[in-house]
């Protein structure tokens, strides 16, 4: 059901003056940033509708064509999902590390960053991520640590499930840091060395590797549990620079190769 977005003329008439005063910026941008203010204004949830093409370009003073526009832009950057056909429209999204990752490689291939780059700054973020998890324990706060040592590596694992739990163990420890621009910046940068490290690696992951992953991640969560943030973020580091170094050594030249978009 589209969401019934009510303004009084005074309003209508602010939104209209303001697109009028940046035309020297393409409408379609203006029409943009104003849907994403709204959107955080009115601190909408992933899911919920927003007004159609047409009610915006009436209540903005615009073409319904800068108003799909405007609409594509948002939904580039994950904010907005246009649903197609009978009872579609534009819907708020939440951006995600992988979308923000995506673009931020773009940027990263025009100034020839390499691999080696990404992964010593995603090193960095593990480790504050810990040690802000760690704090927090410290501090009392309410912090869930089962969700985090639900994702712990068993030796019944599947190759894929290896995978899957070890990339979940670092998701969640980044959404329990408490910083929601470490979480999508660590989260980014994650999604660009992880998929070019699982490039490299042959298909079958043995034993030494499943354990290079299970002791290190337990060891991680005893020292956040204890609130102890200087060995949660050593501990992180150290697991991280055995994971990179693990994995490059299987292609000796990966870190030193351009970060392409993809």
């Amino acid at each position: 059901m589209t969401r019934n977005f009510t303004s009084s003329q005074s309003d209508t008439a602010a939104r209209r003056r303001a697109v009028a005063m940046t035309r020297t910026e393409k409408v379609s941008r203006t029409v943009a940033r104003m849907v994403a203010k709204e959107i955080a204004d009115r601190q909408l949830a992933p899911g919920s509708a927003l007004e159609a093409e047409s009610e915006m370009a009436r209540r903005f003073g615009v073409g319904r064509a800068s108003v799909r526009e405007g609409l594509r832009l948002l939904e580039a950057q994950g904010l907005v999902t246009v649903r197609q056909g009978l009872g579609g429209g534009p819907i708020v999204s939440e951006p995600t590390g992988s979308e923000f990752g995506d673009t931020l490689s773009m940027y990263l291939q025009a100034k020839g960053v390499r691999f080696r780059e990404v992964a010593e700054a995603a090193l960095e973020m593990e480790g504050l991520a810990a040690a802000m998890l760690a704090d927090r324990v410290a501090a009392g706060e309410d912090v869930d640590l089962d969700a985090l040592a639900g994702k712990q590596i068993v030796p019944e694992m599947t190759d894929d499930e290896v995978v899957d739990t070890a990339v979940g163990f670092h998701q969640t420890l980044r959404e329990m840091s408490g910083n929601y621009v470490l979480t999508l910046t660590g989260s980014a940068l994650a999604h660009i060395y992880t998929f070019r490290m699982l490039e490299a690696h042959p298909d079958v992951w043995d034993d030494e590797e499943r354990e290079g992953f299970e002791g290190p991640h337990q060891a991680i969560h005893s020292a956040i549990a204890a609130g102890d943030s200087e060995r949660a973020r050593r501990l992180a580091r150290e697991h991280m620079r055995e994971v990179i170094d693990r994995l490059s050594a299987l292609n000796p030249r990966m870190l030193d190769e351009r970060v392409d978009w993809r």
